[in-house]
C-alpha cells in the first residue's frame, strides 16, 4: 500500500513524519472538542536565578531548576538546591507539583522543549511554568504541547525565530481540548507508554553498564571463564592488527542518495553519515574495525560500505587465531590521551600494549559480550517500536479521531498494545504489590506506612525480577516517587483495595479495603504466594533496618555495576556521593558493623553474581 505523503512506516503502521502538523491542524480535531487560548484558562509565570556571586543563596533546601533539566521530560528531582533567603531575594518562585514547563530561550535543543514536575520546585528566568488548575489536566496538555515542539520554536520572537519564546507567545497558544474525563483518559495512556519507554531506558543503562564491568573483569583477566587458565601474555597492537588505508573506498559524492543501499560510515558517534549508490570502491573484506586516525574512535562493522575521509584506517586481525572482536572489545578500554590534533595510529596507538588469552578463550569471551549485546539490541529495538507507537498514539488521541470514553476497554486495548508480559501497565501492578503488602504488614490497630511499604516493595521486586526499576536514592532509603505521584496509591484507592488509616498512636497509613480480595488474586496470579512467604521475614524488622537493607542493596548493585568491589568504605562511598543519602552516615543504623552484616545480607537473600561471567 502506498504511503500518504508526509507519513513513514513503522513496525506499528504509518505515522506522521511531523506530528505537530497533524495535532495542529484544526481539520483534523473531532467536532466536539474546544480551541482555547492558553492565556484564557490558565496562569503563566516565568521564574529566576539568584545571584551565583551570593553563597548564602545557595546550597539550602528549596529545589531550583535550570533550563537544561527540561530534557529530563518528568521532573521528579533536580540537581541544584537554594535556601530560602536566595528565594526571598530573587525573582525566582516556589511552583507546584504539575506545572507545565516550556524551555523559553537557546540556541540548542532546550526553547520549545517541554517537560511536567512532579514536586514542588523554583525554576529560572528561562522556564514558563503553566499552572494547573481544575478547569484541565496538567497531563494532557503536557502531551500536546511536548507534540508541537517545532511548533513552539518556530513561534519564538526575533529574526527568524532565532530569538525566544516569552510569555505573551506562551499564552497566545491555542490548544484543543476534549472533556476533561477524556483529557484524563488520555493523559493516562501516554503516561502509560511514557513509563514502560522509562522503564526500558532505565534497564538499557542497567545492562550496560553491567556490560561495561564485565569487559573491565573478562578482558584484563581480573575474571576468568571456569573452562581456562592458561597464561595471558603480552602484545602490542601492531602484533595483533595490520592496518590499511581506506583509499579505494572513499565515496565520490557526499550528498545522500535517495535509493542509495550502501551505507558511508564514519568512526565516531554518528556511525552511518548517509547513504550511496556508488557500486564501485565498497569495502567488503569484513569484518573490519573502522578506526578514526584523529580521534581514536572506532567501529566494528560486518557488512559491506564506503568510507567519506581519508583520516580512516581499516584495521583486520594479522592471522586466524586472532579474534577481531575480541581486540575490538579490548580496545574500548583504552583510554588514549588526545593532545593535539594529529595522526595517532602508526606513531603511537598501535604500540599500545596489553594481555591477551589464548585464541579459544578470546572467543570465549566475545561469545559472552556478543549475547549481552545481542540483549541490549533487543530492548533497544523495543524501545524504538513502542516510541513508534506512541507516535501514532498520539495522532489518534490528540486529534479525537480515537475516543477513549470507557476506561475499562481503555486499559485492555493499552496493555493489548504494549505486550506488557503480564497483561497489565506498571501503575496497576504496584497497585496490586501495595494491596497485598497492606493487607499482610498492616491492620487497624498499625497501618503501613509509605516508608515501609516502599521497602518492602523493593525487596520484593529485587527477589521476583532481580531489578527494582524507577527507585532513587532519596533521603529515607530506595524510593520511587511514582508510587505517589503516577497512580499506584491512587489506583489502590480508586479500587477499593486500600484506605487511609490512623492507628492507636496517630500514625497514619494503610489498611485492607473492601476490594482486597480482588488485588489479591491478582497478586497470586503474578507472583505466586511464596513471595509474601519470602517476605514474612521482614515482618518484625524495623523501617531503620529495612532502609539499611534496601540502601546497602542499592549501593552494592551500583557498585557492582561500574566493576567494584562491594566493601563497606566502597558503599558508604556511594552513600556519601549523594547529597540526599550523605546524612544516613550519621546515624547509628548506619555504622560501620551494621554496613558490613547488611551487605551479608544482601548477599544471601537478593544474590551477588555479575552476569556475563562467574569468579574462577
Amino acid at each position: 500500500m502506498e504511503l500518504k505523503p508526509g507519513y513513514k512506516q513503522t513496525e506499528v503502521s504509518p505515522i506522521p513524519a511531523d506530528l505537530h502538523a497533524v495535532i495542529t491542524n484544526p481539520q483534523r480535531f473531532n467536532k466536539d472538542w474546544e480551541i482555547k487560548r492558553l492565556g484564557d484558562f490558565a496562569d503563566c509565570v516565568a521564574g529566576g536565578t539568584p545571584s551565583t556571586l551570593n553563597k548564602e543563596y545557595w546550597g539550602g533546601s528549596i529545589r531550583w531548576m535550570s533550563s537544561s533539566e527540561l530534557n529530563n521530560k518528568i521532573i521528579q528531582d533536580v540537581e541544584k538546591r537554594i535556601t530560602e533567603r536566595g528565594l526571598r531575594e530573587s525573582n525566582t518562585k516556589i511552583i507546584p507539583p504539575r506545572c507545565v514547563l516550556i524551555g523559553l530561550a537557546g540556541q540548542g535543543k532546550t526553547r520549545g522543549t517541554v517537560a511536567i514536575n512532579l514536586v514542588e520546585i523554583c525554576t529560572n528566568q528561562s522556564i514558563a511554568a503553566i499552572y494547573p488548575n481544575e478547569s484541565f489536566v496538567p497531563e494532557y496538555l503536557y502531551y500536546n504541547l511536548d507534540a508541537r515542539y517545532h511548533e513552539l520554536r518556530g513561534m519564538s520572537a526575533g529574526d527568524g525565530g532565532r530569538g525566544g519564546l516569552n510569555l505573551q507567545i506562551i499564552r497566545s497558544i491555542f490548544v484543543p481540548f476534549p472533556d476533561i474525563t477524556e483529557q484524563y483518559a488520555i493523559a493516562k495512556v501516554l503516561s502509560d507508554v511514557d513509563g514502560l519507554l522509562a522503564a526500558l531506558e532505565v534497564l538499557i543503562v542497567k545492562k550496560r553498564a553491567i556490560k561495561r564491568a564485565a569487559m573491565h573483569q573478562l578482558l584484563t583477566g581480573r575474571m576468568r571463564l571456569r573452562e581456562f587458565n592458561g597464561e595471558w601474555r603480552t602484545k602490542k597492537l601492531r602484533d595483533l592488527l595490520a592496518y590499511q588505508r581506506p583509499d579505494n573506498y572513499i565515496v565520490q559524492s557526499t550528498e545522500d542518495a535517495k535509493h542509495g543501499e550502501i551505507p558511508v560510515l564514519t568512526a565516531n558517534k554518528s556511525f552511518v553519515l548517509h547513504y550511496t549508490d556508488e557500486e564501485f570502491g565498497v569495502c567488503s573484506d569484513v569484518p573490519v574495525i573502522v578506526f578514526d586516525d584523529f580521534t581514536t574512535d572506532c567501529k566494528y562493522v560486518t557488512f559491506p560500505f564506503k568510507v567519506k575521509s581519508s583520516a580512516i584506517k581499516l584495521l583486520h586481525a594479522n592471522h586466524d587465531r586472532i579474534s577481531l572482536r575480541y581486540v575490538y572489545e579490548r580496545m574500548k578500554l583504552v583510554h588514549f590521551p588526545l593532545v593535539t590534533h594529529k595522526r595517532y595510529y602508526i606513531s603511537e596507538y598501535q604500540n599500545i600494549e596489553f594481555f591477551v588469552p589464548s585464541y579459544d578463550e578470546q572467543v570465549a569471551i566475545v561469545s559472552v559480550l556478543s549475547d549481552m549485546d545481542a540483549e541490549i539490541a533487543a530492548l533497544e529495538q523495543r524501545r524504538a517500536k513502542i516510541a513508534d507507537l506512541k507516535k501514532a498514539m498520539m495522532q489518534e488521541l490528540l486529534t479525537g479521531k480515537t475516543r477513549l470514553v470507557e476506561p475499562q476497554a481503555l486499559d485492555e486495548q493499552t496493555d493489548a498494545a504494549l505486550g506488557n508480559a503480564k497483561g497489565h501497565n506498571w501503575a496497576i501492578n504496584e497497585a496490586v504489590v501495595i494491596a497485598t503488602l497492606v493487607k499482610h504488614f498492616g491492620g487497624e490497630d498499625y497501618p503501613l506506612g509509605r516508608k515501609r511499604y516502599t521497602k518492602l516493595s523493593y525487596l520484593l521486586h529485587r527477589h521476583v525480577e532481580r531489578e527494582a526499576d524507577g527507585y532513587l536514592k532519596k533521603a529515607a532509603g530506595p524510593y520511587n516517587p511514582q508510587t505517589k505521584y503516577g497512580g499506584p496509591e491512587k489506583i489502590a484507592k480508586q479500587n477499593g483495595y486500600i484506605t487511609q488509616h490512623k492507628g492507636l498512636k496517630g500514625h497514619s497509613g494503610f489498611i485492607a479495603a473492601d476490594n482486597i480480595a480482588q488485588a489479591e488474586g491478582y497478586f497470586e496470579k503474578w507472583y505466586g504466594p511464596e513471595v509474601i512467604q519470602w517476605l514474612e521475614q521482614f515482618r518484625y524488622k524495623k523501617n531503620d533496618d529495612l532502609e539499611l537493607l534496601a540502601t546497602v542493596d542499592m549501593a552494592a548493585l551500583e557498585l557492582r555495576a561500574s566493576g567494584k568491589s562491594v566493601t563497606v568504605a566502597a558503599v558508604k562511598d556511594v552513600i556519601t556521593s549523594h547529597p540526599e543519602w550523605e546524612a544516613k552516615l550519621d546515624r547509628t543504623a548506619f555504622s560501620d558493623a551494621n554496613i558490613a552484616e547488611a551487605i551479608k545480607q544482601s548477599d544471601a537473600l537478593l544474590g551477588a553474581e555479575i552476569a556475563g561471567g562467574s569468579h574462577a
